[in-house]
């Protein structure tokens, strides 16, 4: 029986046909996914959209998978993906990425957010001269451009939110969080009022703390100026970092360089378990497991 939600009206199909299309989605804003469960559920039988999420993830925990989200640090708008959590020998082999594709992303991403100007920003041309380079022999601009576009429908990458920059798409910021947290910690900066990772935004020239575009926009609507969450002075004249900005170089004093250059960006760190068409999970089932891969997938 599948877990129910606090309303009883949510039956299992109307959870079943949820699931499967955050899994076909990839990554979603959280109005689409309102919008589903508005269509999916009976009305008003759904008034808190964390309860479903925390309900949804009981489900998905029996496959290490889980939906997980992040705020969009411009609009302030959650973005939510299903996320492998345990890398295993079988979503290593469901990627959808060639090995050459693999370590293309893997230099962007490094070059993306360990730039010594902190903007966490590629110009256009340069990713793309990269993934030319990098790619097998006879590999065109054309093929770079093509993969690259690929890299962003994916989630992976983001070209179009900052004109003629590449950044980290939303589907990198949720599911590389662990991975760059791990082997990137001096270059990662955490939004002072959210606490969420930060890649765009100011910094406080007092205390140095960095605040999201969109987090400083709500404290300057409640108070009436850009004071700082941490030391509450006024941020005038504070450093702007993001694909554009003079920037807010890293200090680079103390970085573990040679621990960074071991570590490898393989293809269970950025194997999406989420497909376009999910396959049925493919070890041994344990009963609990096999009743909800039944609803789920159709699995006899």
């Amino acid at each position: 029986m599948l877990i129910m939600s606090d309303s009883a009206e949510v039956g299992a199909t109307e959870r079943k046909m949820l699931i499967q299309w955050c899994m076909s989605s990839q990554l979603f804003t959280d109005t689409s996914l309102r919008q589903t469960i508005e269509r999916l559920y009976p009305a008003d039988s759904m008034e808190d959209i964390q309860a479903e999420v925390d309900q949804i993830n009981s489900m998905l925990s029996l496959f290490s998978l889980e939906l997980r989200g992040c705020m969009n640090q411009t609009n302030g708008e959650r973005q939510w993906a299903v996320v492998n959590t345990n890398a295993d020998p079988i979503s290593i082999g469901i990627t959808p990425y060639s090995a050459a594709e693999l370590n293309s992303l893997k230099v962007l991403i490094e070059t993306i957010f360990a730039g010594a100007d902190g903007n966490y920003a590629i110009d256009l041309h340069a990713a793309l001269r990269t993934i030319a380079n990098l790619g097998p022999s006879g590999f065109t601009r054309g093929n770079a451009q093509e993969f690259l576009s690929r890299l962003c429908q994916d989630g992976w990458l983001d070209k179009e939110t900052f004109a003629g920059y590449v950044v980290l798409g939303g589907r990198a910021l949720i599911e590389l969080q662990p991975y760059l947290n791990g082997g990137y910690g001096d270059f990662v900066r955490i939004c002072s009022l959210c606490k969420e990772m930060a890649t765009c935004g100011v910094v406080c020239n007092q205390c140095q703390v960095p605040v999201h575009p969109y987090c400083a926009s709500q404290i300057e609507q409640s108070v009436g100026a850009l004071s700082c969450p941490k030391c509450h002075q006024r941020m005038t004249g504070s450093l702007r970092f993001g694909p554009g900005e003079i920037g807010v170089p890293h200090s680079l004093a103390g970085t573990p360089q040679a621990d960074r250059s071991g570590l490898s960006l393989n293809e269970g760190s950025i194997s999406p378990s989420p497909l376009p068409s999910p396959s049925p999970p493919t070890m041994p089932l344990s009963p609990e497991q096999r009743e909800v891969a039944r609803e789920l997938f159709g699995i006899k």
